[in-house]
């Protein structure tokens, strides 16, 4: 458990199939923000589907019993180094409780994963536009690649 800015014990975890509930308003309203609209109605269903996939592991964070965030990420192997790392791909944190440290906390309890695993690193992509890129830009370095995309479902706005 940590105390950060904000008030009250933030707990981290791994989100489990008991959370879906809890998930799927947070997953809408990240969908929302993402595509610049407002959230669709949660979809637990999906939320279960997600969480049922075999490579995908959900960081959640709590605070006074609520969900207040999360972040998505992957455990992958890495062909140059012959080991593995971390890709972080998605995360999100309710607006009422940006700015007390929760992503933060949220990475590095992903970086302690990490760690224990043995990775090489922890990778993630941002839109250029991110609320978080200050964050980003003082806890981690910017790699020297760059991301692109090629559109398979033009209706899709990023």
């Amino acid at each position: 458990m940590a105390v950060i800015a904000g008030g009250g014990d933030l707990v981290l975890r791994r989100l489990g199939h008991t959370d879906v509930e809890r998930l799927a308003p947070l997953v809408a309203s990240y969908a929302g923000a993402l595509l610049g609209r407002e959230p669709e109605a949660p979809d637990p269903a999906y939320v279960s589907r997600l969480m049922a996939e075999p490579v995908v592991e959900i960081a959640g964070a709590e605070r006074d019993g609520g969900l207040v965030g999360f972040a998505l990420y992957y455990d992958l192997p890495e062909a140059i180094s012959g080991r593995r790392a971390g890709q972080l791909d998605d995360l999100f944190v309710r607006p009422e409780a940006r700015g007390g440290g929760i992503a933060q906390a949220l990475i590095a309890h992903i970086v302690a994963q990490g760690e224990a695993r043995g990775w090489i690193h922890l990778r993630w992509m941002v839109p250029i536009e991110s609320p978080a890129g200050a964050l980003y830009d003082r806890i981690a370095e910017r790699a020297p690649w760059r991301n692109y995309v090629i559109r398979i479902d033009p209706t899709m706005k990023w």
